[in-house]
């Protein structure tokens, strides 16, 4: 997250979004005037947080309103919480729209802790291998390289290229483990602000289709994100905010771009008295369910309420995905990961042993 000037630079954690939105919403439903809450939370809050709560304290205390703040301010607060906080000004409920959003942040972030102990094996097979290979290279191909050339008379190719790969070890030898630690830990760092950074769902890669259909990560921040729509959409409703209003309020809330375009295209056609009979007439992007909500909930007396049903049951789908994911994750990671640097390692090690044997089996002059 970029700060503007006048602000310390940094990037705001999974953990620090969720305490900064629990400690604002608790103020809220206390009734505590807000600049003054936030200015004893600049206090008490470490880090970014507290930054955060110090920086509205004061201009709030100077008169400006926080909608005002956080739409003039576009760079010093995420995205995804800006909207969040607009939707609960908008309707009423800032307490409960914040918490919606935390609620999907804190499995985030208990996922990616479950996730993050499941690659602390893998990753010390990975090392030892590695430090196996290297070995390998360097020491016993070229010990069988000699032995081959005294006993046979001549150097296998295959040999050769081993023995070659070796001389070349000092060049790539730490840059290869430096290149996997910064990917890992660009991937780890883009995982915790998934939650109040723009992201499209996007298409799911062939290899993980079958594994996303019962967990994973990017299954789980996006029903977080349906979850988040449908709630702070109830919010508005309940409010009686005009429906296209309620669904680019909410749909920004999300943080999913899709759904977003969706619900911004969807407005504009409501705006011109467009009706929907149908599932199909609805622009490509909203969810199902949301979709039929939204055609039959026009002759709904309670639409806020199904919107809270279907909230529930993608907070639900969500804790389940992220269950799964936390148990069976770090599994495939290991017989991946683990598995393939034991085979990589037991190659090398005994295709020097084959190579020679072959080599003299071979009838003389061959």
């Amino acid at each position: 997250m970029a700060f503007g000037a006048g602000s310390n630079s940094g990037a705001i954690t999974l953990d620090q979004l969720i305490a900064l939105n629990d400690e604002i919403a608790a103020l809220v439903r206390a009734g505590v005037p807000l600049e003054q809450g936030l200015e004893a939370l600049g206090g008490d809050l470490p880090g970014q947080p507290g930054r955060l709560a110090q920086l509205l304290a004061t201009r709030m205390s100077s008169g400006e309103s926080l909608s005002k703040i956080l739409s003039e301010d576009e760079r010093t607060f995420p995205p995804v919480w800006r909207a969040v906080v607009a939707a609960g000004l908008r309707s009423g409920h800032l307490a409960a729209a914040l918490e919606s959003l935390s609620a999907t942040a804190r499995r985030i972030a208990e996922l990616r802790k479950a996730v993050g102990a499941g690659l602390v094996y893998p990753i010390v097979v990975v090392t030892f291998a590695y430090a196996i290979l290297l070995f390998l290279l360097l020491r016993l191909v070229p010990l069988m390289l000699r032995i081959q050339s005294d006993l046979v008379g001549r150097a296998d190719r295959i040999m050769v290229f081993l023995n070659g790969l070796g001389e070349t070890v000092w060049w790539w030898a730490v840059p290869v483990p430096l290149v996997a630690i910064v990917v890992v830990g660009l991937l780890w760092r883009r995982s915790g602000r998934a939650v109040w950074t723009w992201q499209g769902a996007g298409k799911a890669r062939s290899w993980s289709r079958q594994f996303g259909r019962r967990g994973g990560i990017r299954g789980t921040i996006q029903l977080g994100r349906m979850a988040t729509f449908s709630e702070v959409m109830a919010l508005l409703i309940k409010e009686q905010v005009p429906l296209e209003d309620s669904l680019v309020l909410a749909a920004q809330a999300s943080g999913d771009r899709t759904i977003t375009r969706a619900a911004g295209d969807l407005a504009e056609r409501l705006r011109r008295g467009e009706q929907f009979e149908d599932r199909g007439e609805l622009p490509a992007g909203l969810p199902p369910l949301l979709g039929w909500l939204l055609i039959s909930g026009r002759r709904q007396p309670d639409l806020s309420g199904a919107l809270l049903r279907s909230a529930a049951v993608y907070r639900s789908r969500a804790e389940h995905k992220a269950v799964w994911t936390s148990i069976y994750l770090p599994m495939w990671l290991t017989l991946l990961i683990g598995g393939t640097a034991t085979l990589v390692c037991g190659i090398l090690t005994f295709t020097p042993l084959l190579r020679l044997f072959y080599q003299l089996a071979l009838p003389l002059g061959s």
